[in-house]
């Protein structure tokens, strides 16, 4: 007699049903010897399934004694039962439990991804099993081309690619054929014969007589036990078992990333669905700063324009703090006093009224500026046609007028030259002189802009209207912080006060980068909220990924794989999930650039590093985070109940 290779003593099992404890096997005790092949009968509902899946590891009495191998099942943890399973045991079912997505090949190899084996260990070990059942022309097939005993031989063939010693049937003749049961019953001897433990669960006593013993159970209990033949020695197994270990941390995640892919590629529809949400918010979230990066440079690259030796003064004390005592703060003669410092290089009052334009019956409204001659050398006005008014005009108050190049498309259409035309402004003609473009935006809220000399404003339009501001120009020896010190201190001096305060071309800009912060800050907020959205979403069909793959986690478990194994594949694949939508959120960001420089030219989506990178690893963090509630539900699943889902 060989040593027992499975000893159960006064093993009961019994379940809660509501309140009510439901007892299936009472008080059984068996022994099966290294080598023997051995039938469990019994009816429907008499308990052999569960005493199969406690002989299997899959479960654990609720009381009594289990050994397999010498190890102490009831003892034992998930991760010494996972053990068990991997290098002791092999199942056989009767619906197969192949996984439909993967090949022949890849479901034989299942067993081993969880081991330590070399990839050229398990593909010859594949190849060797596949050969010996001949199925070596059948790997590359998928379960739905195989024929029903194909598939129960590939089962087989996973069952002993670890090297099981001790194999367990369930039913494995049920759904079968007679000539493809016999061909079953036939790899099973064979099996036994090459030093197999082989433990069939039928309710066939055809089946039943072909083994050397059977052990008959009802109600729970064994009512028969007896050996038709004495057990041959065995012979040594053509694939003997290895103990490969359990893979590495490494290995391991690689097998999990591998397994993970290939479950996506088997279920595309749901993992496109599954990163919809996640492409949606990261391509929101890069347009949005691209929009953003886009408009900060583009006003960035107007205000340079502008130049940097430029400073302008305004009565009060700041933006929307002007006091109705200091509204008249600047004067003519604030102008005449700071002409005369010899480091400044020009002055301009600057005088402004919103008013309608008229032409042949059209209108437009404008922004008039009044100001002096010196006014386009100081903004660096660039004339496009005709020239500027002279200090002759500014004296006199001449009706002249520079229109900006929106202001000429609109009231002279079609291309026509506007100089030395007419037009209708406060109901006084003023004659256009020249068409010019000023650096920095061209249309200010909505309105056309035009320049005329501040006198005729104010004589033809405004009335006596107080200065809105001095524009100065100053000599680039001095820094902008030296101009607008001597410029306060001269004008307190004057004024014998502070009643206006100044403002440079890196004061504008330095306001206008914080605006174009703030503004993407608050886009890329909202795009934010929609990629949180979508990472609820990849946790919500994740979570219904777990209950239409509970039967995947149940085969999964049944061969070896442990509940951190089963956790690692489904985090790897949410994971997965959000990092391919990160990627493909990205691309469809660059495609709604090109699209957006193809509508308009106002300016560019800009992309740059830093965004990409960062909406990448984070599009990587909501899939840890989404996906570990999933994922450690998947992992404590039971995997008698998990098996029984189809």
């Amino acid at each position: 007699m060989m040593e027992p290779i499975i000893i159960l003593r006064h093993v009961c099992r019994s379940f809660t049903a509501g309140t009510q404890t439901v007892p299936v096997l009472n008080d059984i005790s068996l022994t099966v010897s290294a080598g023997e092949m051995v039938a469990i009968m019994g009816a429907s509902g008499s308990g052999k399934s569960t005493l199969m899946n406690i002989i299997g590891c899959l479960d654990k009495p609720t009381s009594g004694e289990v050994f397999i191998n010498g190890t102490p099942v009831h003892q034992a943890d998930s991760l010494r039962l996972a053990e068990l399973r991997s290098r002791y045991l092999g199942f056989i079912f009767q619906r197969y439990h192949l996984l439909p997505w993967l090949t022949a090949e890849e479901n034989i190899a299942i067993p081993a991804l969880y081991t330590a084996m070399p990839e050229e260990a398990r593909q010859a070990r594949t190849r060797s099993l596949a050969r010996s059942l001949g199925l070596e022309t059948r790997l590359n097939h998928r379960p739905a081309q195989l024929s029903g005993g194909q598939q129960q031989r590939v089962s087989i063939c996973r069952a002993l690619i670890n090297g099981a010693q001790v194999i367990l049937a369930d039913e494995p003749t049920g759904a079968l054929d007679s000539v493809n049961g016999r061909a079953l019953m036939a790899v099973l001897r064979q099996l036994h014969l090459a030093g197999h433990t082989v433990i069939i669960v039928t309710h066939d006593p055809g089946v039943a007589r072909q083994a050397q013993r059977i052990v008959e159970i009802g109600d729970g209990q064994i009512i028969r036990d007896e050996r038709y033949a004495k057990a041959d020695a065995p012979a040594a197994a053509a694939l003997p078992a290895q103990d490969n270990g359990r893979a590495s941390l490494g290995r391991g995640v690689y097998q999990s990333l591998r397994m993970a892919w290939r479950s996506l590629l088997g279920h595309r529809m749901r993992a496109f669905l599954s990163m919809l949400g996640i492409i949606i918010g990261i391509s929101s979230v890069v347009s949005s700063m691209a929009v953003g990066e886009g408009a900060r440079r583009t006003i960035m690259s107007e205000i340079g324009k502008l130049g940097s030796t430029t400073l302008e003064i305004r009565p009060g004390t700041g933006w929307g703090n002007l006091r109705p005592e200091m509204e008249r703060a600047l004067t003519l003669e604030d102008v005449k006093s700071l002409q005369k410092l010899s480091w400044v290089l020009g002055v301009s009052p600057v005088v402004s009224s919103t008013t309608t334009a008229i032409r042949k019956g059209g209108e437009t409204s404008m922004m008039l500026s009044g100001v002096s001659q010196d006014y386009f050398a100081l903004q660096g006005v660039r004339f496009l046609a005709g020239n500027g008014f002279t200090a002759r005009d500014v004296v006199d108050g001449e009706p002249v007028l520079i229109l900006d190049e929106a202001g000429r498309d609109a009231l002279f259409p079609d291309g026509e030259d506007p100089l030395g035309k007419i037009v209708q402004i406060a109901g006084a003609p003023w004659r256009v002189v020249g068409v010019a473009a000023k650096p920095g935006p061209k249309v200010v809220g909505g309105f056309m802009a035009a320049w005329v000399p501040w006198s005729a404003l104010q004589q033809r339009v405004t009335g006596e209207k107080p200065l809105e501001a001095i524009t100065l120009r100053f000599q680039e020896s001095l820094s902008p912080q030296e101009a607008t010190r001597s410029v306060e201190r001269h004008l307190i001096r004057e004024h014998g006060k502070k009643d206006f305060f100044t403002q440079t071309d890196d004061q504008i800009a330095n306001a206008m980068q914080k605006t174009a912060d703030s503004m993407s800050l608050l886009i890329t907020a909202i795009a934010a909220i929609s990629l949180l959205v979508g990472g609820v979403g990849v946790m919500n069909i994740m979570l219904v990924s777990v209950t239409e793959r509970t039967h995947e986690i149940g085969i999964r478990l049944s061969v070896g794989a442990r509940p951190a194994d089963i956790m690692n594949q489904f985090l790897i694949e949410a994971v997965l999930i959000c990092a391919l939508g990160g990627l493909i959120g990205v691309a469809c960001a660059g495609l709604a650039g090109v699209v957006f420089s193809r509508l308009t030219d106002a300016f560019s989506m800009v992309f740059t590093a830093l965004p990409v990178m960062m909406a990448c690893g984070f599009s990587a963090v909501i899939g840890l985070t989404f996906g570990y509630f999933p994922a450690r539900r998947a992992a404590r699943l039971d995997p008698t109940e998990a098996l029984a889902r189809e």
